[in-house]
């Protein structure tokens, strides 16, 4: 990976571009840019190799939330342990993301399961075995309004921002040969060809379940773009507390703002979680007097800065926040 990349305006707008649209072709991205593909093709390998920048592939985790486990995990370990517990708990395909965080625990995660008998077999085995633990809370989530995936650069499209409740009836449910798929996809934009190659299926079979699980909302695919690229270099999340009949309204409302990436429901007695991406940290006091003038029943709780994204979405992340390497989201792998 090359040392330092300093994106140009083409770059940033290659990378919207592929946060819109992240399997586009490269002649639709370069016609897009005023670019031939080779350019568009050339410039996304440039970003790649420098951890800037790549496309991911997960379980949309509004839909996992409804019909699955999706949990937040505080972590509490004796100073000396933390770097072990990192780096064994990075290498777990069912942790999402992992944050070192600033105050009121150490690791703060997220957690992907099929259901709720492997997030406690996680907990109580897996986390339970980490030198240095000194407690965990786990809490499980209700209802994703809002997710990193629809972030982009700009942050100011009211048509990304605004929450779309999931559709009712029947939906679409994971099949062996969807998870099939999901474990080739190392990358997002892995070809259709390349996944049928590893999963000994022909390509077209291939493209047709790729779009029946976007289509079908069951997979989420995602430009994740390095940090301190985006101009919003600061992490943080919030905790509060809304009076349940407020709940939906209020949770709604903060997905329209840009500085919220992700905005879930969760059991316990704090039953709101939120992280941001802010341009400093004097917009958190900014954005917490802004909150209580807008969403009167919103009480915030507790907040904590991110010291280190360890891992986003499976992407493991460097002390810059550039990205080193992947391990992909998998709820159903062993541990």
């Amino acid at each position: 990976m090359q040392d330092v990349l300093i994106p140009d305006e083409t770059d940033l707008k290659l990378v919207h571009a592929l946060q819109a649209a992240p399997r586009a072709t490269w002649h639709e991205i370069g016609r897009l840019l005023g670019v031939d593909a080779v350019t568009a093709t050339r410039r996304w390998q440039r970003l790649l190799e420098a951890g800037s920048a790549r496309v991911t592939a997960y379980p949309d985790v509004r839909l996992w939330a409804q019909d699955h486990c999706n949990a937040f995990i505080e972590v509490d370990l004796q100073p000396t342990a933390r770097a072990q517990a990192v780096e064994v708990l990075s290498r777990v395909p069912q942790i999402a993301s992992i944050s070192i965080v600033s105050s009121g625990r150490d690791l703060f995660l997220t957690v992907l399961t099929p259901d709720l008998a492997t997030l406690s077999r996680l907990v109580l085995e897996k986390l339970q075995q980490l030198p240095g633990l000194r407690g965990t809370r786990t809490h499980a989530i209700t209802t994703v309004y809002g997710e990193g995936n629809h972030w982009r650069l700009d942050a100011l499209s009211p048509r990304r921002r605004a929450y779309v409740p999931l559709a009712t009836g029947s939906r679409p449910v994971w099949k062996d040969h969807y998870r099939a798929v999901l474990g080739a996809m190392e990358d997002g934009r892995s070809p259709a060809a390349d996944i049928a190659a590893r999963t000994a299926r022909s390509g077209s079979t291939v493209r047709r379940w790729l779009n029946e699980m976007i289509g079908g909302g069951l997979l989420s695919l995602r430009c994740e773009v390095a940090q301190p690229l985006t101009g919003w270099p600061v992490a943080a999340t919030f905790w509060a507390r809304v009076p349940p009949g407020e709940l939906h309204r209020t949770a709604s409302a903060l997905t329209e703002l840009p500085e919220v990436r992700l905005c879930a429901a969760t059991t316990g007695a704090d039953n709101l979680v939120m992280t941001l991406w802010l341009r400093s940290l004097g917009d958190i006091q900014r954005l917490e007097a802004e909150l209580a003038g807008k969403l009167p029943a919103l009480t915030l709780t507790d907040r904590a800065v991110t010291l280190h994204a360890v891992k986003r979405m499976g992407c493991l992340l460097d002390d810059t926040g550039r990205i080193l390497d992947v391990v992909p989201v998998d709820p159903w792998a062993s541990f």
